[in-house]
């Protein structure tokens, strides 16, 4: 039995290109991805508006949880000192420089 021809109108027979960069690439990779979706189905469901479909989102491990948490509170402490007096702006950058590098390897951990 052989598959039944599409009508005329449901025949994708166009091709758009578009230029990204490789961080953009990886990115839309990555979400295609996670919703177990092709690029091009991904970026024809996003770009038409549509329902994605349901996806389970990795289960975060717990010492990058515990480590994410830290960050945060580190952020929030920094915060209030921010607010609080800008005498010790350099204090102030060193540490969010810190912070940024944890926040960086965490990010090449749990992509890898």
């Amino acid at each position: 039995m052989t598959r039944p021809r599409k009508q005329i109108q449901d025949l994708k027979m166009l091709q758009i290109n578009i230029r990204v960069t490789l961080e953009e690439q990886l990115q839309i990779e990555e979400y295609s991805k996670c919703f177990g979706l092709s690029v091009t189905q991904f970026i024809r469901i996003r770009s038409l508006k549509k329902q994605l479909p349901k996806h389970s989102m990795p289960s975060i491990n717990r010492e990058l949880f515990i480590e994410l948490s830290r960050i945060g509170n580190n952020l929030n402490q920094l915060t209030k000192k921010a607010n609080q007096n800008h005498s010790d702006v350099k204090g102030l950058y060193v540490e969010l420089l810190d912070l940024n590098t944890k926040l960086n390897e965490i990010k090449i951990a749990f992509l890898l």
